[in-house]
């Protein structure tokens, strides 16, 4: 299954611009909404006044005819679209990956075996549990108590394939349709200028193919990143467990985190002590 089209070179830009575009109401920026309005959110026109530049122009980056916004035309954008933080560094990274002639990119360089070693020992000696996530959430590497804490629950190679795919999850995972959402906006955050890459075209057909849930939340382009989450899964055998999720930047690491599950609370460091204790459960194939 190919890919679609939303993420062809240059697609991913448009498509972002016009999702946004349709959250932002005319009275966001005073602007009066007029009688007879035809789009849910701003006109085209009102955008490109917005952001200081001709309406011409920002038509062709909705059509993805233009791929190059210089660093100002963002900005600009960003103001014009209510963009916060997290968002407007989005829209630079797909600026600049169509700039660079990257929409068609493969694999992300991995990284280097020596610090793929360092950054296993550093999991080991963890006394939570912790996950080593690349940028479209692949679980790379774990210590035992991260493989255990997610322990049931297949396909495990991938955060977002676990969530969406693996039967049991939305029993698993105590909130999942928040679970759900935070996901798929994570993914699209931290795949960020890979966009195009190889490996989120894999992944995204199949996600896109099984779950009407992410089919329908991909194309709302929200974007989430959060160093600190708290977290409510139903253990099969450890039962309920309240985690506060920290996320830990590796800088140079092509976009690879720790993700660590800290105990939120007495109930639930006695629960993960005592699943240290039994025997792991055979995982399927």
């Amino acid at each position: 299954m190919k890919v679609s089209s939303a993420h062809k070179s240059g697609e991913p830009l448009a498509a972002f611009l016009r999702a946004r575009r349709d959250r932002v109401r005319p009275e966001h920026h005073r602007l009066a909404p007029g009688p007879q309005r035809q789009v849910p959110g701003l006109r085209r026109d009102e955008v490109a006044f917005l952001a200081g530049i001709s309406t011409d122009y920002y038509v062709r980056l909705e059509q993805g005819r233009e791929r190059r916004p210089s660093p100002a035309v963002v900005k600009g954008l960003g103001r014009a679209l209510l963009l916060d933080a997290a968002a407007e560094r989005y829209l630079r990274e797909l600026s600049a990956t169509e700039a660079a002639g990257d929409g068609e990119a493969g694999y992300a360089p991995g990284m280097e075996a020596d610090r793929l070693d360092a950054v296993h020992q550093l999991l080991d000696s963890m006394t939570v549990p912790a996950l080593l996530v690349n940028r479209w959430l692949d679980i790379v590497d774990s210590n035992a108590l991260g493989d255990l804490l997610h322990e049931g629950l297949e396909p495990r190679d991938n955060y977002a394939r676990m969530v969406f795919l693996a039967p049991g999850a939305q029993e698993f995972f105590t909130d999942w349709p928040e679970l759900a959402r935070c996901m798929v906006a994570a993914l699209r955050a931290q795949a960020g200028s890979e966009a195009g890459s190889a490996r989120l075209a894999q992944l995204l057909p199949e996600l896109l193919a099984h779950s009407e849930v992410f089919k329908a939340t991909w194309g709302e382009h929200h974007l989430y990143e959060k160093a600190i989450d708290h977290k409510q899964f139903q253990h099969p055998r450890a039962g309920s467990l309240a985690l506060d999720q920290h996320v830990l930047e590796l800088p140079g690491s092509e976009g690879h985190r720790i993700w660590a599950f800290h105990p939120a609370d007495d109930a639930t460091s006695k629960a993960l002590l005592r699943l240290t204790t039994l025997r792991p459960l055979r995982r399927a194939g």
